[in-house]
């Protein structure tokens, strides 16, 4: 393999670890955190994100080792998971409930 080849392929690996990451964060956020941003809900990003990395493993399947990002789907797939990590997901964040409610591991619950 040439250096053409490994820089593809690894574009296509770091941009498929992009597209899933993007959809498995928009599955584990609360649809009234997509309500309280007040922009486009929940449905349509799990619809895009999937079919951008869904399209992407297919093409992979499909072709085997060929440059996956490189084609027309594969460059809007990688704009629209790149608006909702940037932009969807820091509003999203601060509409979701807080795992941990502030307080460590190891310390006491009440420190009096």
């Amino acid at each position: 393999m040439d250096l053409v080849t490994l820089v593809s392929l690894g574009l296509s690996a770091v941009t498929l670890a992009v597209k899933v990451f993007a959809f498995g964060d928009s599955i584990i956020r609360p649809t009234a955190a997509y309500a309280a941003v007040g922009k486009l809900p929940k449905i349509f990003w799990l619809i895009v994100l999937f079919l951008a990395a869904g399209a992407q493993v297919a093409y992979v399947l499909t072709s085997g080792l060929a440059p996956s990002w490189a084609g027309f789907g594969g460059v809007i797939g990688i704009i629209a998971s790149l608006v909702y990590l940037f932009g969807m997901r820091p509003e999203l964040i601060r509409y979701s409930p807080r795992r941990g409610h502030g307080r460590s591991w190891g310390g006491p619950k009440n420190p009096w």
